[in-house]
């Protein structure tokens, strides 16, 4: 195994760890919400999108670090693996939801740039709009189909665009 592979393997690893945290922390609000009947009045739902936006951020971390150790342009990276039914690579779109959770509260209401263009078209690609209240949980949800919305299915899928990566690398 050359450094590539094992520092590849050693990020592979940290993201692991980090997406069960995660995952523990989502299912812990989730039990607090089954028990109350108006848990977002309780913030239950705030910390749960950023419980998610976090999640999201430690995937694009990877998935940065793997361009990186690859010497692919992320450009290029996010274009391969997995693909969604909207037609973008699963890559492509937590790398969108993770700039939506590190530029939103930057946005100005008034000006539109092409990020942020380009993060509002893959929401609606997967059939929310960033002016849902959570739409961090809905994307979560939708890239975690059949199976719950937890981080260990979007870690699947990072796992198989790694491989398929390290193939054309």
């Amino acid at each position: 195994m050359n450094i590539k592979n094992i520092l590849i393997h050693y990020d592979l690893e940290l993201l692991t760890e980090l997406v069960q945290l995660i995952d523990q922390q989502i299912e812990k609000i989730c039990r607090l919400c089954s028990d109350v009947d108006d848990p977002d009045s309780l913030g239950y739902c705030d910390r749960g999108e950023h419980v998610i936006g976090l999640g999201f951020v430690a995937c694009q971390t990877f998935m940065s670090s793997v361009c990186g150790h690859l010497g692919v342009s992320k450009g290029h990276a996010l274009a391969i693996g997995p693909s969604h039914s909207s037609g973008n690579t699963k890559a492509q779109i937590v790398n969108h939801a993770a700039n939506y959770w590190k530029h939103k509260n930057e946005w100005d209401p008034s000006k539109k740039d092409k990020r942020r263009e380009d993060i509002e078209k893959a929401f609606e690609s997967v059939g929310f709009s960033v002016d849902l209240d959570y739409p961090l949980s809905c994307v979560l949800a939708e890239l975690s189909l059949p199976d719950e919305a937890r981080f260990q299915s979007v870690l699947g899928a990072l796992d198989v665009w790694k491989d398929e990566l390290e193939k054309i690398a």
